[in-house]
């Protein structure tokens, strides 16, 4: 008896499945860690703003 493959259906049902298992992953880390990352993103975007400010000043001056 030759093995038959899964219906298309089931692959896509449990493909789905999976996706929604990774992304309910993703969110629950998300929400462990959002406060740190949008502290680093704002910190990073203070320093970005300071050189860019200062690289503004420093050319005005000469």
């Amino acid at each position: 008896m030759p093995d038959t493959p899964p219906p298309i259906t089931s692959r896509f049902f449990r493909a789905c499945l999976l996706i929604l298992g990774a992304l309910w992953v993703a969110l629950e880390l998300l929400a462990q860690f959002w406060g740190w990352a949008l502290l680093v993103v704002g910190i990073a975007l203070m320093l970005w703003c300071a050189v860019a400010v200062y690289r503004y000043w420093w050319g005005r001056r000469f």
